[in-house]
């Protein structure tokens, strides 16, 4: 059984945005956080429902969904109850995974990176526990800095000052530049979970083969978490790992039927990261046939509530 879904914002929804803040303005006394955080909160729900009504038991929420959380002094006494955002998410049986941005690197050479590192981490991993998600707070490697074993043992190093909520929900996630799933296995010695993205995959010119690397990302997961996938297409024109505006059904079939082969029927999750979001997903479906379309419903069960024009509805 495979858990499908999207990336952080619901684009077919009323309102699709969160709401952020800058921190020079914060500083100037420009922004009031609490209403910013009441809003996106709500985004959250409201996206939960939505995702739900598309036969989509998969989402990401987005890392700036408190913005300054780790910045501004007392800002998580202004986090609102999140009690109604979890029990949309468990009425919903949606999985919740989080994935903050390219500057939270646990191997970071520099002791300033690290430190703002393990505390986004630190609030990611708090958001987590009042959500009650169990999915991934999915990071990348960083980058090598000509030394990919030094590297490596200051990525074991960071990952060990993890506080407990982070570091249960860990995963690192192969990239298009510097890290393949067998290198990152190496450098922290199998003990964390990989995210196998395709995109990255076919973007890296040291990339083993590719069943080689879904197959190893898929058996690093233990028992207790469902193993997450990542799966987009690449944006003709843009550099190699772009996403695209858009899936096609066909690749996403391939991708979901690939998947549920290498999973041995384990229950795991898939993301699409399309600039289109909950849209791509949408029209993907609509380009299948009816054949095809039984096909990715068998896989993705809660896909069969969903019809594809439902889902591309602006």
């Amino acid at each position: 059984m495979i858990r499908l879904g999207y990336v952080c914002q619901s684009l077919g929804m009323p309102e699709p945005s969160l709401k952020t803040a800058q921190l020079g303005r914060y500083l100037n006394g420009l922004v009031d956080l609490a209403p910013i955080y009441r809003h996106n909160a709500e985004y959250v729900r409201r996206s939960l429902v939505h995702s739900t009504g598309l036969g989509l038991t998969a989402h990401r929420i987005s890392s700036d969904l408190f913005p300054l959380l780790d910045i501004a002094p007392g800002a998580r006494m202004l986090v609102p109850d999140l009690r109604s955002v979890r029990g949309a998410a468990e009425r919903g049986g949606v999985h919740l995974s989080n994935h903050p941005s390219q500057f939270v690197v646990l191997s970071s050479p520099r002791e300033e990176v690290l430190l703002n590192s393990l505390a986004v981490m630190s609030d990611q991993g708090w958001v987590m526990d009042l959500l009650g998600a169990q999915g991934s707070i999915t990071l990348h490697g960083g980058g090598v800095h000509g030394d990919r074993a030094g590297t490596a043992a200051r990525l074991r190093e960071g990952i060990a000052r993890l506080t407990p909520p982070a570091l249960a929900r860990l995963a690192l996630e192969n990239d298009e530049r510097c890290w393949t799933v067998p290198e990152l296995l190496e450098a922290t010695r199998g003990e964390v979970p990989i995210v196998f993205d395709n995109l990255h995959w076919a973007a890296n010119p040291r990339s083993a083969p590719r069943e080689t690397e879904l197959d190893a990302a898929l058996r690093s997961w233990p028992a207790h978490r469902l193993p997450e996938l990542h799966y987009s297409e690449q944006w003709e024109g843009k550099p190699a790992g772009a996403h695209a505006q858009h899936i096609t059904g066909r690749g996403l079939l391939r991708f979901c039927e690939e998947v549920e082969e290498a999973s041995d029927g384990r229950e795991v999750v898939v993301l699409v990261e399309a600039k289109q979001k909950d849209l791509a997903i949408g029209r993907a479906l609509g380009e299948l046939t009816r054949r095809q379309r039984a096909r990715i419903e068998a896989l993705v069960p809660g896909l069969s509530v969903a019809r594809p024009q439902q889902a591309c509805s602006a």
